[in-house]
Parts: structure tokens; sequence; C-alpha cells
């Protein structure tokens, strides 16, 4: 919650004074029988008589400073709110007025919609679907409590030199790339903010509530431009005079999202209130609140949809990906995109500015890639398919350069390759994003292998067409990405993002490979040392990224997803797989895991759970993780396990059938299976093994819900058979 000073305080309660005041002289002005006029600040609604009220009502809950200048604000006319008299002493008002669609729009409307009926029948009669849509709009109605929440959202901005030194490092770490929000446009509007900087600055509320009442009908209104629009102008038309909501959201949830990640030193925020654990919920809230604001407006365009995705990511980084307010929030950035239409591709006719095209096929790319990630590593349907996209993949450019025209973007354009990918090898964000949308529709069919109900054969048959797609698409990408697969990881002269998206884009390789083969084990009966194989290189890789302290100060809450996800997965597997090779009575020759070397990494890995702070969203399945491996090698390290083995091994000896071929040897001889050990460990189908849920991991590194599951059900007395 924000602090109330004393000044604050003394300003609102003589803002909510003068307010009661005019009510009470108005109501004896109709008692003398006059005509009430709308004072300077009030406007009158010609359709039904309401006007906009003065005083704004103090919720119960603590306030920031409100925020005010002598520079006089334009008066809002489309923003209305019911005219309202009570005595001064009722309690404060809690009125919420029904919002009816603002733009008379429902967003897009599909092939079995009533419009598109409509339209077929009556295409004949010249009538266009435009022509269908409802033309009526009401005016969003706001109470005093609305105006007053919002008047305490901009009072953040109070401090907004933090603000502006808190994003700039956001985009210093991200390299110039946000999640969606990119820094050219987050610069326009910082710089907008300048507008209004003695209102931001002082304490005046009456100018705040007007501010705020701006916000309100700016944010009611679609931002309009066509294909000669520059960034530039569409990032302004959202700021200075025309300031909206969804960039006030946008400013604290990146604001939020950098403080995260602080410095260990935090140079320059240490002796500030914001660098306080607390000021990323801050953050997390304020967004929040913004949204709800949105919602009311339901303008459902471009900067919604960002301020719903970087809120996403905002919230995932507090929460946790297993969480339940992650989960619905990526559910409504999805719908967001499907009642935008983008799930239909972008088409030459839409006459859309090339910046925007490309910004829309990332927020699409990344929104459906969020939602098959969330969908499979919870095991629910997912709520949007490739089979009903279009999806195309945004051109590998960096933030500066999409906001080109001309020869510049000319220039920028020629240094793609023929499927759009850079050709300097540089690893960016948009790169990882044009990578992993390929092997995106492959984890959708994967779900559907896991939840879905078929026979072996149809199983066998699409898991066979499953890695034949995802081979087609390695085959097409560029050399520099193909050889991350199984080559060793470059380190030289990457910086710490680089080295970041070169550890996902390895993962998106082997993570479906893992996922398909747990499949083919639980459902066809695959024997499991290729599951084994790909579970050791992703642990030795999330083993190698632990080590970089850079990554880990600058990501850490990327890294402990990691962590909980990739390396809490395959450790998994391998942890259980090595307990079962201890338990068997006995010991091959030449097993799967080597001893000595998985123990220690698998003691390596417990102990980069051990360091995950308790504030990251995933340090509960990370400790719940630590727990279990922690536990298996006490387990195995106790050698309860070795004087059963010896005792089987000498009655083995005593029978002449089980001696060894060098009678004199005096070791004690270790007798070979007689069939392969991923077939001869009892039951694939049917172990310990079969009954884990390591789940499927999202590309936006969540944890897995399954594998937690499985760890808060695990009976710690039980052996692992």
């Amino acid at each position: 919650m924000w602090k109330l000073d004393r000044a604050s305080f003394n300003c609102i309660t003589r803002f909510s004074q003068q307010g009661q005041a005019d009510n009470n002289t108005q109501g004896q002005s109709r008692r003398k029988g006059e005509t009430s006029l709308p004072t300077p600040s009030a406007s009158v609604h010609s359709e039904d008589s309401v006007v906009i009220v003065r005083s704004i009502e103090a919720p119960s809950g603590e306030f920031s400073s409100l925020l005010a200048s002598q520079t006089p604000v334009p008066r809002p006319t489309e923003v209305v709110t019911r005219e309202v008299h009570r005595a001064a002493s009722a309690p404060p008002l809690q009125l919420r007025e029904d919002i009816i669609n603002p733009t008379g729009k429902s967003g897009f409307l599909g092939e079995t919609s009533h419009v598109s009926i409509f339209a077929d029948g009556l295409g004949s009669f010249c009538v266009s679907p435009s022509d269908l849509e409802c033309s009526h709009v009401q005016k969003v109605r706001l109470s005093h409590d609305r105006i007053a929440q919002g008047c305490k959202v901009l009072s953040f901005l109070k401090d907004k030199h933090i603000l502006n030194r808190f994003i700039s490092r956001w985009y210093e770490i991200c390299e110039d790339d946000g999640c969606i929000c990119i820094e050219p446009i987050m610069k326009e509007w910082l710089w907008g903010f300048s507008h209004f900087g003695d209102v931001l600055r002082d304490q005046n509320p009456e100018k705040i509530q007007r501010l705020c009442e701006l916000l309100w009908r700016n944010t009611q209104t679609s931002i309009t431009f066509d294909e000669n629009t520059t960034a530039q102008q569409w990032a302004r038309s959202g700021t200075g005079p025309n300031l909206r909501w969804e960039v006030i959201g946008l400013v604290a949830a990146i604001a939020g999202q950098s403080a995260s990640t602080p410095e260990p030193s935090d140079r320059f925020s240490k002796n500030h209130d914001m660098a306080h654990s607390s000021f990323p919920r801050q953050m997390n809230e304020i967004s929040e609140a913004c949204l709800s604001f949105c919602r009311e407006c339901e303008t459902v365009d471009d900067l919604f949809a960002w301020l719903l995705m970087e809120n996403y990511c905002l919230s995932a980084k507090l929460k946790g990906d297993t969480s339940h307010v992650t989960y619905t929030q990526c559910g409504e950035v999805t719908a967001a995109a499907v009642a935008m239409g983008l799930h239909q591709g972008i088409k030459p006719e839409d006459k859309i500015p090339f910046f925007l095209v490309e910004m829309r096929k990332k927020f699409f790319a990344q929104t459906y890639s969020a939602e098959i990630g969330t969908a499979t590593f919870l095991g629910r349907p997912p709520r949007i398919s490739h089979r009903y996209c279009n999806l195309q993949p945004p051109l590998d450019l960096t933030s500066s350069q999409i906001v080109l025209s001309g020869d510049d973007l000319a220039i920028a354009l020629a240094g793609l390759d023929e499927r759009g990918f850079n050709t300097t090898g540089r690893i960016r964000r948009v790169t990882w994003i044009k990578t992993w949308l390929g092997f995106a529709p492959q984890r959708e069919d994967i779900l559907d292998l896991a939840i879905g109900r078929y026979s072996r054969d149809e199983i066998l048959q699409r898991a066979e067409d499953i890695q034949k797609r995802s081979q087609q698409h390695i085959e097409g990408l560029p050399s520099f990405i193909k050889k991350m697969r199984d080559g060793p990881m470059e380190t030289e002269g990457r910086t710490p993002m680089e080295m970041l998206y070169t550890i996902v884009i390895r993962q998106a390789f082997r993570a479906n490979d893992l996922l398909l083969q747990r499949v083919l084990i639980r459902k066809a009966g695959a024997s499991s040392e290729k599951l084994i194989h790909t579970a050791r290189l992703i642990l030795k890789d999330i083993l190698l990224m632990s080590q970089r302290h850079d990554l880990g100060t600058l990501f850490q809450t990327d890294v402990a997803s990691l962590l909980a996800v990739q390396g809490m997965r395959s450790a998994a597997v391998i942890a259980v797989e090595l307990l079962k090779q201890e338990q068997l009575p006995v010991y091959p020759k030449e097993p799967l895991l080597p001893r000595s070397q998985t123990i220690q990494d698998l003691a390596v890995f417990a102990a980069r759970l051990e360091a995950i702070s308790p504030t990251d969203g995933s340090y509960s399945i990370c400790d719940q993780g630590r727990k279990v491996i922690t536990y298996i090698l006490d387990k195995i390290l106790n050698h309860q396990y070795l004087p059963d083995r010896f005792q089987i091994s000498q009655e083995l000896l005593a029978r002449p059938e089980s001696r060894q071929s060098d009678p004199s040897s005096s070791d004690v001889p270790l007798i070979e299976p007689s069939h392969p050990y991923g077939l001869y460990v009892p039951g694939t189908m049917d172990s310990t093994m079969a009954d884990l849920s390591f789940g499927m991991e999202s590309p936006f590194l969540g944890p897995d819900n399954d594998f937690m599951q499985w760890l808060e059900n695990m009976d710690w007395e039980r052996p692992v058979q």
C-alpha cells in the first residue's frame, strides 16, 4: 500500500469537504425553487442530464500523495458521473455503474457469427458488415470512488525520475527489448509525461481529478492510424494530452519487472523507498488497477493487449506460473488477441504501418506460445490451437530497426536471410520467439497425445509425424541456431541476455523430445534410454547456466524458473532412475547413469535450488524439489542397499551357472542382466517413473504443475520400487 503523508491527507480532506459543501449548496438552491447551473468544472450531458461532480470520496484504504499543478488541464466532456446528493455524515459512496460497450463493437466476428450470416444474406443488396454494427455509444459513468482510485494510481508518478531510471535500466539489461513494449515507444510515452509535469509534481487534488477524468476520456477512444503512420506518431497518440490508462499501466509493469531484478549494489535506489522489496508488487497492483479501468472502457486495442502481456509477465515473476492468477491472466491475453483478430494473420489490405505489423506478429507469437506452454505444463486443454491460426513469424529485427522507415528500413531488411533471420548470428528475444514459434505447434500436438484418447498405433503414428515436422523446422533454421542443438554452448562474446536466450533455444530442441518420450513410455511401452539421455543433456546445460554469476545477478527470476522447470524435470528423471538403478538386485556392468558423476550433479543441483530466494515465484517448487533430491541422495549414500546386493551376489556366486569365466578373479562379480537396461528395469509402464508427471514446460519458463502435485503427494516412507 502507498503511505499517506500529512500534506496529502489535508488536501484530500479539504477536497472532500469542498465537494460536500457543493452538494449542500445545490440542495438549498433546489429548495428555493432555483435552477442549479453547472459549475465551471462541470459539464452537462444532453442525453440524460447528468453532470460531473467535483468532489472525490476518499476510500477507506491508504493513499499516496495526490498530485496536481498550476497548469490547467482540458476539461473532459465525454466522461460523466451521476449527480449525487447526500448527507455529509453518509458513508463513502460505493456506486458502481453498469458499463455498456463504449465503442459499439464486439471485436473479431468469424464465419459463424450473426454478422457473417446477415452479410452473406444481404451481400447482393450492397450491405457491408460495418453497416450492421451497433452505432449507439454510451459514455462510461464514473463514481466518486472510481475517480478517487484513479487519483491514487496517478500518485505513483510523483517520483517520475526514479521510474525513468528503473525503466532505463530494464531496457539496458534487455538490450532495448522488453517483453512486448519496445524502448523507442516507451521513450515517447515518458517524454509526453512532461506535458503534465507540474500536475504530477504538486498536490492539487482538483487538478489530479481532472487529469484522471481526461485519461478515462482518452481511453474510451481508439487510436487511429494508417499505413503511413510512424512509430513516433503512434506513440504520441497515447501520451501528452492523449495520455491513456494503458500507458500508465505499462510504465508501472515495466518498472516492476526492472525492480524485481535489482543490482547487488543498488547504485541509484539504495536509499529510496522504491528499492524496497514490496515495490514490484506495488507496481503490479497499479498495472492491475489500470487494467480494470481499461476493461470498463472496453477498448480492445494494441495498447490494452500490450498491458495485458507485460502485466502477465510481471505476475509470473512474482507469483509463479502455477498460480491461478497467472493462468487466468494468460487466458485474457489470448482472448484479447483473438478479439483483435490477430489469429487470422495480418493482410496487406489491413493498411497497418510496418512497425505495428511486426509488433502484432511478435505479440501473437508470444501469446500462442505462452498459452500452449501454460496448457502443457498444467496438463490442461489449450485455449487456442494452431489449427485455427495463421502463425506469422516476426522478422528478426531489433526494436530500433522496427521503427525505421524509408531507405533506413530497406537497409535493415537487406540484412535478413530468406526466412527473415538476422545474418550476424546474434541471439535476441525476437530470434528466440521466431525459432520457438516453429516448435510450439509440435508442443501442442504432444499435449494432445498426452491428454487425448488414442490407440497405441495412433500414438506411434502421430509421434512419428511430430518428429518429422520438428526435423523439417530444424533443417530450415540458419546454421548459427542449428548448431546450438548438439554442439558445445558458446559463451565467448555473448552478453548475459544472449546467453539466456541461447539456453532457452537449446531447451526448445530438447524439451519436445523429452516430453514426447514420456508420452511414448506411458502410453506406448517405449524404453527409457532416450528419455534419460535427453534428461542428462538438459541437466548439464542447466548446471552450466547456473554457474554464470552475471545471469544469476541480472535474471534471478528467469534462472529460478529454468531451475524449476527444465532443471527440475530432468533432475527428477535422473534421480528416480538412479535410485531404481541402486535398488537393482544385480548391478549392471554399464549402467545408463554413471553413479559417481550423477550423484555429484544432483548434489550441485540441490545446492542451486537451495539458493533460490523465498520471495521468488518459483521458490515453492524449488524447495520441494530440493527436499526430494536430498532425500533420494540420502537413501543412496547411506548404503542401505549394499548389504542386500552383496548377499544376493554371494548367493549367485554359489551357483555354478553364475560363475565368471575367470575363476581366479578376487573381485565380486557384477552379474550382467540378460535384457537391455531400459527393458530390464521392472515395468517402464508401471514403475515409479510411469507414475511421475514431470509435466510440460512453458516457453516463458514456469514451474511444472504435475511435478509439484507429485512432490506434494509423495509418500516419503514408501521405498521406490
